[in-house]
């Protein structure tokens, strides 16, 4: 209600119960309306479902880390037996430039240069 008598208070509340102050108004709770009651309950229960959701992801996504993490050394370890492979490779691939290196190849596995004869020591020992 607008007060226009005085010119302190512009606009005036007056209490639903005459009788009590603020204080003790503030004091008396009274029951919520069922729909409000509802809405704050269908809140709360979205509100749980939602924590419940994100923390079985939070699970779910950290061992799917761990076990992509115990991939991944795995899959470190394959690279470094190939590089080692492959270095291995080249060194042979560096070796057959080697002319002496292919007539010892040639030699263990039978061929022999014109006139020459092959002795066959194994069958001695």
């Amino acid at each position: 209600m607008v007060n226009r008598g005085s010119t302190e208070n512009i606009v005036s509340f007056r209490p639903s119960q005459p009788s009590q102050t603020g204080r003790e108004i503030s004091k008396v709770r009274r029951p919520l309306a069922p729909n409000v009651r509802r809405r704050r309950w269908v809140w709360l229960i979205v509100m749980v479902l939602f924590f419940l959701w994100s923390g079985t992801q939070l699970v779910v996504q950290a061992g799917e880390l761990e076990s992509r993490k115990a991939a991944l050394a795995a899959e470190k370890e394959k690279l470094v037996q190939l590089k080692e492979e492959n270095r291995d490779l080249k060194k042979d691939i560096d070796r057959l430039q080697n002319e002496e290196y292919l007539y010892e190849l040639a030699r263990k596995m039978g061929y022999k240069k014109p006139g020459e004869e092959i002795l066959d020591l194994n069958g001695f020992e």
